[in-house]
């Protein structure tokens, strides 16, 4: 009898003693069958997870039962603890690996016995299952029903690992992690996200590489890319999602330009190259209800320009500086560092974002004429704007209140929009958060937040990384309450994100 089988028979008949467990187990075959595993999964998990002083009984260790396939797919109170088709970023994986070579590991290693530790074929057992979608006895794939909407979706940019995370937006459990870009080995780090107005297609751009992206949103299957040239940046998309445009922020002015796509067949339709006053480090982007005027900011000038689009391309340009008094159009200046451009849904407003001066200009969108100077947190990234609440939200990246939280960074603003004045921040939504999107119906606020360096300590501390796990939290928009338990542990350096109702 090996140490493992001694222990159980020794804790039974304890058990059996106090007069709690005297019914005989079933045999282990039995078992694994009524759990719902596969034969090779359900005998490491019966035998080693769903033990009665573990993962097993009425109070599961960390409120998280292994007893079944169905309780394993459904997580903890802490999320998703497997995420099918992707061991590296399977919390219960990492828990249980303990050989580097075969993926990531977390802390505290399980079993905490060493003596109990998995051996390296049932590690790599359990990594062939989970990679070929950890699916049940039967065959049955858990996520199955919500893979086929398009809807009911948060999607988020893991930056530093080449991933988009997509979330059940009822009960925030990671359901898949899509592999984006095409250079193996080398990271393109996805930058921003949209989705096409039916919902059934997601776009990214990969910063480091050169490339626009095409994915469902029900199957998460590769669906088309394009070269557009390097640094790709933010995008905006036509009403009927046939066109789009791309900025490239760039340091190499040559190569600073704006692209315009065709989405349905993924060409290049046609490019503006340097010789634009918006050719000074383009990133921010917006465009109006019927794609026939463009907002773009020159993130390394105090302007924006305003290009007219057509049919068949772009046309005029007029340039707007975001700061009457101090007006250097012709050359750069990081006095402002505009990051983002968002326009009112009346179309009557521009919110621009100005990274370097911590506050949010607000312009007219048709004469450029300054509307408001609106003071936010330290560094402000991408914004949200909640129409139903008159509110935009916008995440600071920097900004520093010990009393509040500690050693962490950043916040996220709260604006009024009736008044155009600045109401509150929210702090505890995650160190250095950079993306901001409002669910459909203006119910909740996710946030993405960087977690660089680690200091806001995840949920699961993971070894062989190249950054700690980032992170979403959660906002009710009714109370501005930050939902902690709903936040989730994503991959390295999350960034911007999507909900998709």
């Amino acid at each position: 009898m090996d140490v493992k089988a001694t222990m159980r028979w020794i804790w039974g008949l304890l058990l059996c003693a106090a007069g709690t467990a005297c019914k005989p187990e079933a045999p282990l075959q039995e078992r694994i069958e009524a759990s719902g595993y596969p034969d090779a999964t359900g005998g490491i998990f019966l035998t080693t997870c769903a033990t009665e002083d573990c993962h097993a009984g009425p109070s599961p260790e960390a409120g998280l039962s292994l007893e079944s396939w169905e309780q394993l797919m459904a997580g903890s109170a802490r999320g998703a603890v497997l995420v099918p088709y992707e061991t590296d970023w399977s919390f219960l994986f990492q828990h249980v690996n303990t050989y580097p070579d075969l993926g990531l590991r977390a802390l505290p290693t399980m079993p905490e016995d060493s003596s109990e530790f998995l051996s390296r074929a049932e590690v790599l057992r359990l990594r062939d299952w989970i990679s070929a979608g950890a699916l049940s006895r039967s065959g049955a794939y858990y996520w199955a029903q919500r893979k086929q909407e398009t809807g009911q979706k948060v999607f988020a940019l893991c930056s530093g690992s080449d991933l988009v995370a997509v979330s059940d937006l009822g009960s925030d459990r990671i359901m898949r992690f899509v592999e984006v870009g095409q250079l193996p080995g080398e990271l393109e780090a996805p930058h921003y996200i949209a989705v096409s107005p039916d919902r059934q297609h997601f776009y990214v751009t990969l910063i480091n590489g050169n490339l626009l992206e095409k994915y469902r949103t029900d199957t998460y299957a590769f669906a088309g890319r394009v070269a557009i040239g390097a640094s790709p940046s933010l995008i905006a998309l036509s009403p009927d999602g046939s066109r789009a445009v791309v900025t490239h922020w760039n340091d190499s002015e040559n190569e600073a330009k704006l692209s315009l796509i065709d989405t349905e067949t993924m060409t290049l339709v046609q490019e503006i190259r340097a010789g634009g006053s918006f050719m000074s480090y383009p990133h921010g982007l917006a465009a109006n209800a019927d794609f026939s005027v463009i907002y773009v900011t020159a993130n390394q000038g105090n302007y924006i320009s305003r290009l007219e689009l057509d049919a068949d391309g772009f046309l005029s340009e007029e340039k707007w500086v975001l700061d009457p008094a101090n007006d250097p159009l012709e050359r750069p200046t990081n006095a402002y560092l505009p990051y983002q451009v968002l326009l009112s849904p009346d179309g009557q407003r521009l919110y621009i974002s100005c990274s370097a001066r911590d506050e949010v200009r607000v312009l007219h969108a048709q004469t450029g004429a300054l509307l408001a100077v609106i003071p936010v947190g330290d560094y402000p990234r991408l914004m949200a704007l909640d129409p139903a609440g008159g509110r935009l939200f916008v995440a600071c990246r920097s900004q520093e209140n010990a009393a509040e939280q500690g050693a962490v960074q950043g916040c996220v603003s709260v604006i009024d929009l009736a008044e155009l004045r600045f109401l509150r921040n929210l702090y505890n939504v995650g160190h250095r958060p950079h993306g901001v999107s409002v669910a459909p119906g203006g119910r909740l606020l996710y946030i993405s937040s960087e977690n660089t360096g680690g200091t806001d300590i995840p949920h699961h501390p993971t070894a062989g990384s190249a950054s700690p796990p980032g992170k979403y939290n959660v906002v009710d928009l009714q109370t501005l309450q930050v939902l902690k338990d709903r936040e989730r542990d994503l991959a390295e350096i999350p960034n911007a994100l999507i909900v998709v109702e």
